[in-house]
This record gives structure tokens, sequence and C-alpha cells, in this order.
């Protein structure tokens, strides 16, 4: 499993590389033109301890806190995962009775993971790295990128000149992954934190509304999340529900 981690990839996007996906994927012209004229004569400035530094043109990259960068990097990315996802990778069986179902990419942004089963397939995914980086303007950190080995025993190829080393665990979108048992270890540390949030709230005065609220805002997105990856393990069935019940102030 490859986790590549790209270096400042919502500032890198190239502009024509933008204009050109989105055109190709059939958005309309005079739309593309309205982007354009955004994003046309960009400046950005230094800004250090309120000392302002002189303006400079910004000619990559979507701005940020604006609500359409995200759709836009979308777009830009799609193309590298679906060339990927096309690609000669093994992948990993999703289901018994459809072979032909596999997993070989998954991503959130510019959070990509990538499933190799050889040293000729890790060796192909990088190339395609290479080519996307020349096309988009992106550039991948590889010291920061990660490997991890899924098989039982030791890896059966060796990456340690193009990728790190595979490591005991890593962590994609939060949940950290390992050969141990990692369902175990992510409910662990997730209901732990949990804990402290209801010993934080156990001082507040609240009525029974507002204690819906604050579990339904910021206790049960927490473990809901975790739960649609990782089946929590029946060891936890007690801790998670004495949780919830301090929560309500049905316990001390």
């Amino acid at each position: 499993m490859l986790s590549l981690d790209q270096a400042k990839a919502f500032d890198r996007v190239n502009h024509e590389y933008l204009w050109s996906v989105l055109l190709r994927y059939g958005l309309p012209g005079g739309f593309v033109d309205w982007l354009k004229t955004l994003y046309a004569g960009a400046e950005s400035f230094p800004l250090v301890n309120g000392w302002i530094g002189c303006p400079f043109g910004v000619g990559s990259g979507v701005r940020q806190g604006c609500p359409l960068s995200p759709l836009l990097y979308v777009f830009a990315i799609d193309p590298f995962l679906r060339g990927v996802d096309r690609g000669p990778l093994a992948g990993i069986g999703m289901d018994r009775a459809a072979p032909e179902t596999t997993l070989r990419v998954v991503a959130y942004a510019d959070d990509i993971t990538i499933f190799v089963s050889s040293r000729g397939e890790a060796e192909w995914v990088l190339s395609e790295v290479e080519r996307y980086s020349e096309s988009s303007g992106s550039k991948i950190n590889r010291d920061k990128c990660e490997s991890l080995w899924l098989g039982g025993g030791d890896p059966g190829f060796d990456l340690s000149d193009t990728l790190p080393e595979p490591q005991l665990s890593t962590k994609v979108l939060g949940i950290e992954f390992g050969q141990g048992d990692y369902p175990h270890q992510n409910w662990d540390s997730r209901l732990k934190i949990a804990a402290q949030k209801v010993d934080q709230w156990k001082g507040w005065s609240l009525t029974l509304r507002e204690r819906v609220n604050i579990i339904k805002t910021y206790l049960i997105p927490l473990l809901l999340y975790l739960g649609s990856v990782c089946v929590l393990p029946e060891p936890f069935w007690t801790r998670s529900t004495v949780c919830s019940s301090r929560c309500y102030g049905e316990t001390d």
C-alpha cells in the first residue's frame, strides 16, 4: 500500500493544464472563460508579523478559501486517478463472487493511496506520477511518502531505492492501518479521546436537549467515521456504552 504525499498540492496546479482538463470533461467554454477571468492578474504578498511585502503575480494553484477550489482540484487530479485505475495493477479483490471487482487506488482530495503487487507495478505507478507531474505542475514529496506491506511475513519486493521502506503502520485519512490488530488500536485511542471530551463536559450545567446536541455534533461524528471502516471490537462494547451514559449524566 503506497501512501503518496504531494507537496503543496493545491498551490501547484498549472492553470493551462486545468483549463484544458475542464474543456476535455465537457464544461462549457464560456464557464471556463469566466474562471480564466477570475484567476487573471491574481496577486499575493507576504505578511510576516505585521510587515507587508511587495505583491507578486500568482500563476498557478487554486485560491485558498474559495468554494470552487476543491471542485477544481478534483478535476485536476481525476485524470491521474483514472489512469492508475485503468493501468496494469492487479489490485485487491473486493468480491469473491466478482473477481473483476478490484481496489487499485483510493483518494480523498490530495490524499492518494495505491495498491501494488510487485516492484514492476510500483515502478509503473512512479512513472505515471512523473508523467502527471510534468503536465499538471504537481510534485510528489518522496520523503513523506509511506508504504505498508499488507501480506504476511517480510515484504515480497524491495522499494528502498524509490520509496521509503515499508512501515509497521501508516495513517490514511486519520485511521491507522497496520499488520497487527489495527481496529483494536484505533478504537482504543478514539474512545480515550471521547472519554476526555465527556469528562470536560461533565462540569457544564446542560439541559437534556443541550446534551443531545453536543453528542450529535461532537461525539457521534468522532466514532461514526471510524465505525464505517473498522467494526467496533466486542471488548469495547462496554466502554462505548459507559461513555455514552456518562455524557447523558446517568453515571458518575
